[in-house]
């Protein structure tokens, strides 16, 4: 009887668990819910079935157990993104002992036998019957999202709908690239005096980050503060997806994506700025990550720098923070000698979930806390990036944008490190996206919750650039009221459907999900074509 009892309340325990880990007390109670239905349901089994009632528990207790493990670590029950991002299981490495030890408890529990409870068949049958009312109730008040078991089949249903469109996309044969196709790149914003013809353009992309990291009041990131207070920066602005892989390319080419590698055929910043006789270059710090370097020599960059760096002083086997804005110093000064313009773009990568700064690097305050340790060293090391760039002879001629890959993830580490913040979700939050050069004027721009599928039309719009191109997103400084643009108020990754319409996170109602999903299958299919101008878009 004793290992039956430590099995059960090793899963209590672990439910109990998550109400610190995400500060939601109905995961807990649907959870306990749940626990007391597998109980009473697995103690009727054993008479009749013996030792396979035992293994079947073992199955049954091993998802579940499972599906909290994950909401614990991970703020959310298993998720497709979570699953089609496992290929970058290295990206974990900073936490890894802790996430093992956290998986063998699990084995180890979930392996012991159970036995007959003495409660007897009515016993159960009260037990489950008082659990699926409980249940019901639960699940009428709070939707059934917080229910382990639930989560598994929405994470099936969500598996089928991928493969399903993919099939599509796969099979289709009508081109719709005209459907998406945009004559110019519409102005709103004159291209400010200071900033001359053609200036250099440096792109730099940080890996999960999260507006009010900046502002926090401790002073976190206070070189990035200042940074974006004197300077042209945007509120109420999200990503429109997650994670790295779909972000990266989605901002570069103002679409969205629907699985990680899908290529895109369509028009891109570094296209447009090619064709304008832009030098232009991606510079990667995961050296050693095989599919990252793939993923990023697919992009349409001229040139894709710091494959063959050797010696890497960050997490993963990858560049620290300190070396990736050396390397970016070191490529922008000898791309300004040559005198053509340049696009050079960057995602720093130290500040990737699980990460702590690197040995060498800033520590913040007792340098205890992982989160605030990474955050602070892409803080110092973008800081000194910037006193030399302005110090530099090529400064007159420079546009710095700086922005994520996306929002910060809303890990337990990152709730730890950011009790006071509350996230609605832990893959959309508001980011930052800065324009500086010498001469801007201090500006803040209220997005009213349109997303990062907008940075490119917003950049080219700041520059007074145009072209045709297959944009999904629009220039920032249009007005808000009249924007009838339907995707870029609307977050989608291979999990979650959600608005960010006038800065509130909510769920799509299910007309406007059902009329976003029939315009991305059409997107997807198209962005995957040869891109063809229409006569008429109708």
């Amino acid at each position: 009887m004793i290992p039956t009892i430590l099995k059960y309340a090793f899963s209590a325990v672990f439910a109990l668990a998550s109400i610190p880990a995400i500060r939601k007390t109905k995961y807990c109670a649907a959870a306990l819910l749940e626990l007391a239905a597998i109980f009473a349901i697995m103690d009727l089994l054993l008479l009749p079935l013996g030792r396979a009632a035992w293994v079947l528990s073992g199955l049954v207790m091993l998802l579940f157990n499972a599906q909290l493990l994950v909401l614990c670590f991970g703020g959310s029950y298993t998720t497709l993104v979570m699953l089609t991002n496992l290929d970058s299981w290295q990206d974990l490495l900073g936490k890894m002992g802790q996430y093992i030890a956290a998986i063998l408890a699990v084995l180890v529990f979930t392996a012991l036998p159970i036995s007959p409870s003495g409660i007897g068949p009515v016993g159960d049958l009260v037990i489950l019957c008082v659990s699926f009312f409980l249940q019901l109730l639960l699940m009428m008040a709070c939707g059934p999202a917080c229910f382990p078991l639930y989560g598994l089949f929405d994470l099936i249903a969500t598996v089928v709908e991928n493969r399903r469109m993919t099939r599509q996309v796969k099979d289709a044969k009508t081109n719709l690239t005209g459907r998406f196709f945009r004559e110019d790149v519409p102005g709103f914003r004159t291209k400010p005096a200071s900033l001359p013809e053609n200036p250099n353009i440096v792109l730099i992309f940080t890996e999960g980050l999260s507006t009010h990291m900046i502002t926090d009041k401790r002073g976190i990131m206070p070189n990035t503060a200042r940074f974006m207070e004197s300077s042209l920066s945007f509120s109420r602005y999200y990503n429109h997806t997650y994670a790295t892989y779909c972000a990266l390319i989605g901002q570069l080419y103002s679409g969205y994506q629907l699985n990680n590698y899908d290529a895109n055929s369509l028009v891109s910043l570094q296209s447009i700025l090619k064709d304008r006789g832009y030098d232009t270059v991606m510079i990667n710090t995961e050296p050693k990550n095989k599919l990252f370097r793939d993923y990023l020599g697919r992009l349409g960059f001229d040139r894709v720098l710091g494959n063959d760096v050797a010696d890497l002083h960050g997490e993963a086997h990858s560049l620290s923070d300190g070396q990736a804005y050396d390397l970016l110093y070191q490529t922008i000064e000898a791309q300004a000698a040559e005198g053509k313009p340049f696009l050079t773009a960057i995602y720093t990568f130290g500040s990737h979930i699980s990460f702590d700064s690197p040995q060498g690097e800033a520590k913040f305050g007792d340098g205890k806390d992982t989160t605030l340790n990474k955050m602070h060293n892409v803080d110092v090391q973008f800081g000194a990036f910037m006193k030399k760039l302005e110090e530099s002879s090529f400064a007159d001629n420079t546009l710095v944008v700086f922005t994520g890959d996306h929002c910060a993830y809303g890990d337990l580490f990152y709730r730890k490190a950011f009790p006071a913040y509350t996230r609605v979700n832990t893959d959309v939050d508001e980011m930052p996206l800065v324009f500086w050069h010498k001469g801007v004027r201090p500006e803040k721009i209220d997005a009213v919750g349109r997303n990062t599928l907008d940075m490119v039309p917003t950049l080219l719009d700041y520059l007074d650039l145009s072209a045709p191109n297959y944009f999904l997103g629009s220039s920032l400084f249009g007005s808000a009221e009249a924007n009838a643009n339907p995707f870029d108020t609307c977050f989608y990754d291979a999990t979650y459907t959600r608005s960010t319409e006038k800065g509130n996170i909510r769920p799509l109602t299910d007309t406007e999900e059902k009329r976003l999903k029939k315009n991305l299958q059409r997107y997807f299919i198209a962005k995957a074509q040869k891109p063809l101008v229409p006569e008429n878009k109708d």
